[in-house]
């Protein structure tokens, strides 16, 4: 057996100015597979010994006669030996021999001979195989270096490994470990006719830095650096990191210049071990440094025991230079039937974009229409790009979408989608169209100011319903047009919008159209800002925060369907506070005082509409506020009643709260409201000094909020429990309202209360609700989720709340439930409920399964939901299938649905994807 130990020296420089056997077979072999080696150069080339014309090693004998010489060729300056020849004479030889070509060429007119009757030989024996013959016999090898793993419910049978290297626990001969640099190569037999011709036989294997070469033979002509490898290569790269680069692959034989330019390998299958997949080629030919063309191709994620599908093409050309490949006549495959023909392919090889098709979408809308939509996708330039969607329907005529997004140097980035369907025959034969622009900027030299535009527009008021597949998109009647500025300082936040809306038909949930004076108002501009003065500025002591508000802005809202007076304007408020708050170990105490100030008037077209004058329309209002907020801090060691101190531990916070609010009637009868609302009754909102979500009006309240507060923490820091109950006690009529003056003559807000509890890690519960001032259940939220798994979870709820008009709360009484249920590690069941139990129907049902495997991902979907914007009409109904190609395509669009109708789906859908 011969070893050969070798540091590293350049490939070009070393085989064209050197013929040492190791170095000529790295440059003939790891150049193939376009792995640069930098190697260091002999020394000691100018020893003198005994010349020979011939050479020939037998590796059996040597092993019997000399085995206590093996030879090691190392990185070291003592003189360099093969067996007893001479390599440095050799190599001089070769030199002197290289230098005449011509006259080399005469005297070696047998070596020649030879190497043309060896070429003759392998054409004779490739004409005689088929090239399915070769193609099986590379993948069969190839597939031995396929590890299945134990477990028959695993998602992959079995992963792609490399095979095992040598180098590492092999030594020079001096006995030290191989640098790590170092070649190691082992043959049976090694020739060389000290002029043109080296030859390695029988066993060969080569290996550097995780790079691994086996052959039966491998040939080199030092005068024209044309190398062949023969006889079922392979070769393998397991890279520095080999969880993510590492390539394997085997070949009938391989041809190369040793100037590392260009190469052709015959019958290649390979496997990439970082996304577990092979394929073959026929012929892989490298054109140049960075250029590769693969013939008859077929590529798979699937395991090469149960290839479910793969792609063929009669050829791949592949670009390092710009990243990309294209695929010509291309063929999809599920197991030997063709399903989908592309006579041109553009696809990425690595992170860079590149244009090509992208997955289609295919399934039934929520018109009864089957869909399918193909994109293409525009590499347009660095800093933007396009993609071009027709949708073919099955009882409309097609629609073409477009999508173009743009990133500029100095003015911000934006998105411009348009879709335009020509003469719905479902619709009265009227184009069909939408427009949506949004476009965001952040000055480099103002990293604070943050600015943005909107601009929105559809053909008509079904458009988002009936193009809406799974009820995917966010529908709503009043399309926002906006343009603004916004920044966030230290002390100071801010935000400037001028506003307008697409205002689209539609009704109320009790089926009455929507007049215009339910519409919302524009706002031409609307400034709002917050800001807190800087203690020092002011020189006050330590403690004091002083803050306030300013929101004004120009409303209008145009009244065409006289269902009231008009009823525009301006509107300024502005609200300063100064509070002082005392925080102690037992509790703490926050006093507060505020003055606002409120100012409107009309504008001349509603004082025209209501008949009044300049003076009658305009009113100015000032009012202060008191407040003050308090608490004491309970603390005990230990869990709740000891349940839990052997186990979790920690500690208990117990939190009694009171505040405190006053703010004095002012008349507000006669100003307009456009755009405040009483909040709905919660915890939190008890806590505040006004019921009111807005600045139309400044509310007169006089009242006292009891609350308390408890936690139990445990000892590693998780809130296993918090829950909290207010109720606020008037202790006068509350009389100014939203749209007139209205006298609240209760003593009691109402009760609210709010509770979450975490009793295991797997297992949370949340619920929140409130009472009427008769302390009837107003309203309640509750939902458990469990989640036994990672990949595994249930939800369940319940929704019950009463008539509010006050607060534009509607009854619903609900019940809901999702699930995701894995039934192996392949398949799974996912689904989600909302049902009226009150009007008893389904308001919302997704169901859907999923499969994954090594080859690919299916999943079929279906979905049953109302119309949010008018839930009276019968119910849609769309089916979707999503079919994915392990390592080609991505998940899809239905991630974003399940995402917000399933809480926590993030989390186990990304587990599910691991999962292998």
């Amino acid at each position: 057996m011969i070893h050969l130990h070798h540091s590293s020296a350049s490939c070009t420089a070393v085989c064209h100015k050197s013929s040492y056997l190791s170095v000529a077979i790295r440059c003939a072999l790891f150049g193939m597979v376009s792995l640069p080696i930098m190697m260091s150069a002999h020394a000691n080339d100018d020893s003198t010994k005994t010349q020979t014309d011939a050479w020939q090693v037998n590796a059996t004998k040597q092993v019997a006669d000399n085995t206590a010489d093996s030879v090691g060729l190392a990185a070291s300056n003592q003189p360099n030996a093969f067996d007893g020849v001479d390599f440095a004479t050799i190599n001089q030889q070769a030199q002197t021999l290289s230098s005449s070509e011509s006259s080399s060429v005469a005297q070696n007119t047998d070596t020649a001979t030879t190497w043309q009757s060896d070429e003759n030989a392998a054409t004779t024996k490739s004409d005689k195989d088929t090239s399915q013959d070769a193609r099986s016999r590379s993948l069969a090898k190839l597939a031995e270096n396929y590890h299945t793993k134990p477990n028959e419910q695993a998602r992959c049978q079995g992963v792609w490994l490399q095979p095992t290297t040598q180098a590492t626990q092999r030594f020079d001969g001096d006995g030290n470990p191989l640098a790590a640099d170092g070649i190691f190569a082992q043959a049976d037999y090694g020739y060389y006719d000290a002029a043109r011709y080296a030859e390695l036989s029988g066993n060969v294997i080569v290996e550097q830095n995780g790079q691994r070469v086996s052959a039966d033979k491998v040939e080199l002509d030092t005068i024209t650096g044309r190398a062949v490898a023969s006889g079922q290569v392979l070769f393998s790269d397991a890279g520095a990191t080999p969880s993510k680069t590492g390539l394997i692959g085997v070949a009938e034989n391989l041809e190369y210049s040793t100037d590392g330019k260009t190469g052709t390998a015959k019958d290649v299958a390979f496997a990439s071990t970082a996304i577990n997949a092979h394929g073959y080629a026929g012929q892989m030919d490298k054109l140049s440094d960075n250029k590769y063309r693969l013939q008859e191709v077929m590529f798979s994620t699937c395991p090469p025991t149960e290839r479910k599908w793969y792609l063929d093409a009669d050829s791949i050309d592949i670009d390092n230079n710009t990243g990309r490949a294209i695929a010509k006549n291309t063929t999809l495959r599920i197991k030997d039937v063709p399903v989908l023909y592309l006579p041109y392919f553009n696809f990425p090889i690595d992170s860079r974009r590149a244009s090509g098709f992208l997955l289609p979408n295919i399934g039934f809308g929520a018109t009864n229409s089957f869909e399918i939509s193909t994109p293409y996708y525009f590499n347009l330039a660095p800093n933007y790009d396009a993609t071009l969607t027709p949708t073919i329907f099955s009882n409309r005529n097609p629609m073409l979408t477009g999508e173009f997004r743009y990133l500029t140097e100095n003015f911000g980035a934006g998105t411009l989608n348009a879709s335009y369907l020509p003469s719905d025959k479902r619709y009265n034969y009227q184009d069909r169209s939408r427009v949506r622009f949004d476009h965001t900027w952040q000055p480099k030299n103002f990293n604070k100011i943050n600015t943005y535009a909107q601009y929105q527009y559809v053909s008509d008021a079904k458009y988002l319903s009936d193009f809406n597949t799974l009820g995917i998109d966010t529908i709503a009647l009043n399309l926002p047009r906006r343009i603004g500025a916004s920044f966030a300082g230290e002390y100071v936040s801010a935000d400037l919008r001028a506003e307008d809306f697409q205002r689209l038909d539609g009704v109320n949930i009790d089926g009455t159209p929507i007049l215009d004076k339910d519409r919302p108002y524009a706002r031409l501009p609307q400034l709002s800002v917050a800001y807190q003065l800087p203690k020092t500025s002011l020189g006050l002591p330590d403690g004091i925060k002083i803050d306030g508000i300013h929101n004004s802005a120009y409303f209008k809202k145009t009244i065409k369907d006289n269902s009231e007076a008009e009823k525009s304007g301006v509107r300024m408020f502005n609200q300063i506070s100064a509070s002082y708050p005392i925080l102690r170990s037992w509790g703490y105490v926050t006093p507060k005082l505020s003055l606002s100030h409120l100012y409107a008037s009309y504008d001349e077209d509603s004082l025209a509409d209501q008949k009044l004058t300049k003076e009658e329309g305009s009113y100015s209002i000032f009012a202060p506020t008191l407040s003050i907020d308090s608490g004491l801090f309970f603390e005990k060691q230990g869990s709740p009643f000891g349940w839990y101190d052997d186990s979790l531990g920690g500690y208990q916070l117990l939190t009694p709260r009171l505040h405190y609010t006053y703010t004095p009637f002012k008349d507000q009868q006669k100003l307009p409201n456009f755009e405040t609302s009483i909040a709905k009754l919660s915890y939190e909102q008890l806590l505040n000094n006004s019921w009111f979500l807005g600045y139309d009006r400044i509310q007169d309240l006089h009242a006292i909020t009891p609350a308390v507060n408890y936690r139990y923490i445990d000892s590693t820091g998780v809130t296993r429990f918090e829950g909290g109950i207010a109720e606020q006690l008037l202790l006068s009529d509350t009389r100014v309202g939203i749209d007139k003056s209205e006298n609240f003559s209760g003593r009691a807000s109402g009760m609210a209360w709010q509770a979450s509890l975490q009793p295991k890690n797997n297992l949370w519960i949340e619920a929140a609700g409130s009472f009427d001032t008769r302390y009837r259940p107003s309203s309640v939220i509750a939902q458990v989720r469990y989640q036994p798994s990672d990949s595994k979870l249930f939800n369940i709820g319940v929704i019950e709340r009463k008539e509010h008009k006050a607060t534009n709360q509607y009854a619903l009484s609900a019940y809901t439930a999702s699930a995701i249920f894995p039934v192996n590690n392949r398949w799974r069941l996912m689904g989600q409920v909302q049902y009226d139990y009150q009007q008893g129907y389904l308001m919302d049902s997704l169901f859907g399964v999923n499969y994954e495997d090594c080859c690919y991902g299916l999943s079929v979907y279906a979905r049953r939901y109302r119309d949010a914007i008018n839930p009276s009409l019968s119910p849609n109904t769309a089916i979707m299938a999503e079919i994915r190609l392990s390592g080609i395509t991505s998940v899809g669009r239905l991630n974003r649905l399940l995402s917000e109708k399933i809480l926590g789906y993030d989390q186990v859908q990304n587990a599910w994807q691991q999962a292998y």
